[in-house]
């Protein structure tokens, strides 16, 4: 069965990366700053973000450490609990290969709030995460949290993670 909290846990996590696309709507209805205007994303953008979350998380359970970079902006920044920022697409790519190597994964993701105005958009989520060691002899993983992304709209219309953040809402194992 499966360790909550294992030590390399904290390597594992996402999230959130964490990550769903189309699990809840976004929340709220338009908002205005202080000159009136709106800042609501419009439907193609809360759909884009949408296909970034559901991109990752098909990548990340498939374990194509590939196609879970490609959402991440050239000068992203990934910030696991417990380990320093993992800036720039290899270090995403280094973090994200050291865990689909090892683990074959199956993320569960859900937005509960995305909101931004311009190119700028923000998902703030929850995930459940297991993981079966490839090797015999080594513990699985499950953990749940939480995560907030932070994306960036791209010429071509897509969305890419600049900043993903995520923590687990398990008590730390001593």
């Amino acid at each position: 069965m499966f360790h909550s909290r294992h030590p390399l846990s904290v390597f594992l996590m996402l999230g959130g990366l964490a990550i769903c696309g189309g699990c809840s709507p976004a929340s709220g209805g338009p908002r205005s700053t202080a000159s009136g205007a709106s800042t609501e994303l419009s439907p193609e953008d809360l759909k884009a973000i949408r296909a970034a979350d559901s991109a990752f998380a098909a990548a990340a359970n498939a374990g194509n450490v590939d196609a879970v970079t490609a959402v991440y902006a050239s000068d992203a920044t990934l910030l696991p609990p417990n380990l320093p920022p993992q800036r720039g697409r290899d270090a995403v790519r280094s973090y994200w290969g050291g865990l689909l190597n090892a683990y074959s994964v199956r993320f569960e993701l859900g937005s509960d709030t995305i909101e931004g105005r311009g190119d700028l958009a923000y998902n703030l989520g929850h995930y459940r995460f297991t993981a079966v060691p490839k090797a015999k002899g080594k513990p699985g993983m499950a953990d749940e949290g939480k995560f907030v992304e932070i994306l960036k709209k791209q010429p071509d219309g897509s969305w890419r993670y600049v900043v993903d953040m995520y923590s687990s809402n398990l008590a730390a194992q001593h």
